[in-house]
């Protein structure tokens, strides 16, 4: 696929090192909260910008659903972590590789079918979903359709984190729209969350919880 945007990418999911799979399995895979836990296949993932409160209703649904969270920022701090020379091109792709392989293994590294995506599905949703779909997950998409100027005020609010800046969030705002954009024409959220209710994490535990029941 050509470049849609600037800071599109067009990573290889294959060539994952074995010896990177096996550490980020030790170091991120098996500490993962729920894992043994026996849920029905649901999907949860979001649409919208960065810093809107993702991890924290993330993790909300993992712990009151009993949910499996999958984030890449918890993938690239373990990098970080194990390898803090590795620059942040080598670092992306390695996640892209790890989370890619994890999403296709699912099955069978875990009973738990409720998987909640801590990150923007909107960029690589073609490239993504077709993974879960192979495998039979339902889709539950929850949308932020969020003023520019809340987008920049919560951006700023949540400051520089080891994996992004505040400066690479606000650079990728433009960009954002035109992949959200490309995805909600193929895909609706279930349901969506406004300037006024951005913060309303119940109603959202409660739509997953109908979901899956």
């Amino acid at each position: 696929m050509s470049q849609l945007t600037n800071h599109y990418r067009d990573d290889d999911p294959s060539g994952l090192p074995s010896d990177i799979k096996a550490y980020l399995d030790e170091a991120y895979l098996h500490k993962l909260a729920h894992l043994q836990v026996r849920q029905p296949k649901l999907l949860v993932v979001f649409s919208g910008g960065n810093a809107m409160g993702k991890t924290v209703l993330s993790r909300k649904l993992g712990a009151e659903l009993q949910g499996l969270v999958l984030e890449n920022d918890a993938v690239k701090e373990c990098l970080l972590q194990r390898y803090p020379e590795m620059d942040r091109d080598a670092r992306n792709v390695l996640t892209w590789q790890y989370t890619m392989d994890l999403y296709a293994r699912l099955d069978t590294v875990t009973p738990n079918g409720l998987i909640i995506r801590d990150g923007l599905i909107d960029w690589y949703y073609d490239r993504i979903l077709p993974v879960f779909q192979k495998q039979q997950y339902p889709l539950f998409i929850i949308g932020y359709d969020i003023s520019r100027a809340k987008n920049e005020e919560l951006i700023k609010k949540r400051g520089d984190k080891p994996t992004i800046t505040i400066e690479r969030m606000l650079r990728l705002i433009d960009e954002q729209q035109v992949h959200m954009g490309r995805f909600r024409a193929e895909y609706t959220p279930d349901i969506m969350l406004t300037d006024d209710n951005i913060f309303d994490h119940d109603r959202i535990v409660q739509a997953v919880r109908d979901r899956l029941q």
